[in-house]
């Protein structure tokens, strides 16, 4: 079981190779939680053809922002959001925490609720079990389990669960490319556009598919953190997370989006529609992937709960940080599948989490190639310990350039929102085409730099003047207040 938590991972426990990360953002993705992601361009309206361009697009844009995420987990020996700290404080980096709870609590719950319906509605098929809201209930709850007692074991577990994935699963949905071709049709036009026309339609989808994509940025380094900093390169490592992340994300999707053309019927339910349409002999291998592939995500998202809940509260360790979580995330399971409506649940969820998450990675990228990947790495556990000071402690803890930045481009984002739930009051500027996340993401990164440029950050966090890639600082005690010496 890992012991280490948020901790620095030392660098001769790190086993883990840039292959590694291509094998988890494949295999985790290999889920009807991402599959139904794809069915929803040809809800809005979308052709067969729009909606593959869209997937293709979207996910492209997202694999680039999230690829250079990767870099850092290698340098700091800690996940996402605590390295996030040397650019937005250490007590400011709980925004990162915050962003990677919320999309790690959505997507265990789209995985898990996709995953119980595939299963019982196939075995509803298959053996005339009952497919109400008990079985499906108990679904949930076995898949749940399951998943948490994977997540609990830690990092070299789940990347066992990925590597057995792609070579099954993966098989699976590609073998049912040829299964649906019948029912296929590659001329499908579409139907009535949900934001009115196109273009718009087109841009929704667009933000599906890279938030789908770059909502794994907050993630990445809780399994690049495993690998050696001088073992492997940075062009090897970017180009494993970037392919990964393109691949694992654009193949679901479009396997969701031929398969509702394959339905046909928008207004059916997309997993009812599809084990309806479902040769018999393939059935129980689709409920195989809908069992076993939503335990690929939802172990992954548990493992980064636990991890940033502990982050946030320190006094919890990773493990029941993790099962803390996990109950909030079933909570959510049942709410989802219950209570709310579905469609519409998802497409505001990833909306937000889209627009929270884009800038938060512009500028912890921009920070990361300003400090050419310098971290005081004992500086960085400072609030973990229950300390002050270090480098990093800036305006008591908060680095207010990158949080002021996050905040505004936040704000500008939100105010862009397009979809069929919500438009922003500067929505209508592009046509009605969302803008929001690549608003956020710009104004984020340039917000930053002008702040930094306005107010230039401490000497000290871009590293000793004579040796900035070597050594570190050891965090000494800072003052909450600026101490009028110029510096903070």
């Amino acid at each position: 079981m890992e012991q280490y938590g948020i901790k620095e991972i030392p660098q001769k426990d790190r086993h883990s190779e840039p292959r590694h990360i291509f094998t988890i953002l494949v295999g985790a993705n290999l889920t009807f939680g991402l599959i139904v992601l794809g069915w929803l361009p040809i809800a809005f309206g979308l052709s067969w053809w729009g909606s593959f361009t869209s997937i293709i697009v979207g996910s492209a844009a997202g694999a680039v922002i999230m690829a250079p995420m990767a870099l850092i987990g290698p340098r700091t020996g800690t996940n996402g959001p605590v390295s996030s700290g040397a650019m937005f404080g250490v007590v400011g980096r709980i925004i990162g925490s915050l962003i990677a709870l919320l999309i790690a609590l959505g997507f265990y719950a789209l995985a898990v609720w996709t995953g119980g319906q595939v299963a019982v509605y196939g075995a509803n098929r298959l053996f005339g079990l009952p497919k109400g809201d008990v079985t499906l209930s108990i679904a949930y709850g076995v898949i749940a389990l399951i998943a948490i007692a994977a997540a609990v074991y830690g990092y070299h577990y789940l990347l066992k669960i990925e590597k057995i994935l792609i070579p099954t699963a993966g098989l699976v949905l590609l073998i049912g490319f040829f299964v649906y071709a019948g029912h296929f049709d590659p001329g499908y036009g579409g139907g009535e556009y949900l934001l009115g026309t196109f273009w718009p339609t087109w841009m929704l989808s667009v933000t599906i598919s890279a938030g789908a994509a770059f909502g794994w940025a907050p993630f990445v380094n809780d399994w690049s953190r495993y690998i050696k900093k001088d073992t492997w390169s940075d062009r090897s490592l970017l180009t494993a997370t970037g392919l990964g992340t393109f691949v694992g994300v654009a193949f679901p999707l479009a396997f969701g989006a031929y398969t509702a053309v394959a339905i046909g019927d928008v207004t059916v339910p997309y997993v009812d529609g599809l084990v309806g349409i479902t040769p018999m002999a393939y059935l129980l291998p689709l409920m195989a992937v809908g069992i076993f592939g939503s335990l690929g995500q939802s172990t992954v998202c548990i493992y980064s709960n636990g991890l940033d809940f502990s982050s946030i509260f320190p006094v919890f360790t990773r493990v029941p940080a993790t099962l803390i979580l996990s109950g909030i995330g079933l909570l959510f399971i049942y709410l989802g599948t219950l209570v709310w409506d579905a469609e519409a649940t998802v497409v505001a969820f990833v909306g937000l989490f889209s627009v929270l998450a884009a800038p938060w990675i512009s500028i912890t990228v921009i920070g990361h190639l300003r400090r050419r990947g310098f971290y005081d790495v004992v500086a960085l556990q400072v609030f973990n310990r229950g300390e002050r000071g270090g480098i990093y402690w800036y305006s008591g803890g908060v680095n207010l350039r990158s949080c002021v930045a996050w905040v505004v481009a936040s704000a500008v984002g939100l105010l862009m929102v397009h979809n069929d739930l919500y438009a922003g009051p500067w929505s209508g500027w592009a046509d009605g085409i969302d803008m929001s996340w690549i608003s956020a993401l710009v104004v984020g990164g340039v917000v930053y730099l002008l702040l930094e440029a306005v107010l230039p950050e401490p000497r000290e966090v871009y590293g000793p003047a004579a040796s900035v890639r070597s050594g570190s600082l050891r965090a000494e005690p800072a003052p909450l207040i600026p101490d009028g010496s110029g510096q903070e």
